[in-house]
């Protein structure tokens, strides 16, 4: 009697049975659930059991807030309840930043990123520059990415700002240099709001200084030429001396009548009658310097008060300027924002990332239910054939 292989007895009993087809397609699944499945699941336990270095997070947690309380619309309400209100503004603003290129060359005059990013603490896999990438600012740019998270609360208006590095300290540096980065934001973002605040009103301001500047200036000038300094208190003057003139006058001219009706041919009447006719010309002279002719007082009384009213006008607009600007720096101080920290970025002394047997698991179940899909389609194609 012949000895038979458990080999050459599994191949005969697959040729005798017809059982062929079922074991090669038993081998497929078995080689697919190796691949897919078994393949990738201990790779992340060899991985984040055995080669994963540890990872500590620094979180901080600020506001972007302003100065001014706006008035809520019943519009804006609305728009509150679904997230869209305008006063995240400024929060995108800052979150947009920090986000951003700019920031990570801004981060890097104040901190050493490259170098807390490729640590000696980092495993090969994690640390900076990524396998198969340079060592360029757009390979760093896409890391720190990678590396901060900030996340803004729609009910709270709070932030969480998240830094991942390989050192506590680094990621403490890193998440107190990035708040910093943002303040320095909103500082400049404060001071090119008031510089186009008061810009026009500081124009304003400077025109209106300069026309009040140009109306004294004419002013002297006319004091200078005529070597006056106030035609109309002048002419006052001389109103009043030509009324005590004439009051003079009508007494001397009462004596001359006076004594004429007493005494025709008394001495005293042609010395009254002198000192009438005096008192006429120096009414008449003084007169003349008020009124009759172009160096009269009058017409220098209305050069001069022109000159005075567009003094007084310029300097009527000069303390509207100065009005308008101190509401503009009013309004710009209203309107500043600032970032307030609710909570500092803090040391962690524990690492939590990364988080291994999560990872793992998460690795099985992803690659089990591509292998899962992958089989069904398989078993209705299978199935397809047969049919």
């Amino acid at each position: 009697m012949k000895s038979v292989s458990v080999p050459m007895l599994i191949s005969n009993l697959k040729t005798q049975s017809g059982l062929g087809p079922l074991f090669r397609n038993l081998s497929l699944v078995r080689l697919l659930f190796l691949m897919i499945v078994v393949a990738p699941t201990v790779s992340s336990i060899v991985y984040y059991g055995l080669i994963a270095k540890p990872r500590y997070v620094s979180e901080a947690q600020l506001i972007v807030r302003s100065v001014k309380s706006p008035k809520i619309s019943g519009l804006d309400a609305i728009f509150r309840t679904f997230g869209m209100s305008s006063s995240d503004d400024d929060a995108s603003a800052v979150q947009g930043y920090l986000e951003s290129r700019d920031a990570v060359r801004d981060l890097e005059k104040t901190v050493p990123l490259r170098e807390y990013f490729s640590s000696s603490y980092a495993d090969v896999f994690a640390k900076f520059p990524r396998l198969f990438r340079s060592d360029s600012f757009e390979s760093l740019y896409e890391y720190y990415l990678g590396r901060i998270t900030l996340v803004k609360s729609g009910h709270t208006g709070i932030s969480t700002l998240r830094v991942v590095a390989f050192r506590p300290e680094d990621a403490q540096t890193i998440a107190r240099a990035l708040i910093q980065r943002g303040e320095d934001l909103v500082n400049r973002m404060n001071e090119r709001a008031q510089r186009d605040a008061m810009s026009s009103a500081q124009t304003h301001l400077e025109r209106s200084q300069a026309n009040v500047l140009d109306a004294q200036s004419r002013m002297t000038a006319f004091r200078n030429r005529e070597l006056i300094v106030d035609p109309t208190s002048e002419s006052m003057k001389l109103i009043e001396l030509v009324g005590t003139l004439r009051a003079d006058l009508a007494m001397t001219s009462a004596q001359f009548d006076q004594s004429k009706a007493s005494a025709p041919s008394g001495p005293g009447l042609q010395s009254l009658q002198a000192r009438a006719r005096a008192l006429q010309d120096q009414i008449n002279a003084e007169t003349a310097k008020i009124a009759g002719n172009k160096e009269a007082l009058a017409s220098k009384i209305s050069e001069f008060e022109g000159l005075s009213l567009s003094r007084q006008f310029a300097e009527a607009q000069l303390m509207t300027a100065s009005a308008s600007l101190e509401n503009a720096i009013q309004d710009a101080r209203r309107q500043q924002i600032y970032i307030e920290q609710v909570v500092q970025p803090n040391l962690p002394d524990e690492s939590t990332e990364p988080r291994r047997l999560r990872l793992i698991i998460t690795v099985f179940v992803f690659s089990f239910t591509i292998f899962g899909m992958i089989w069904i389609l398989f078993i209705g194609a299978r199935e397809h054939a047969n049919g």
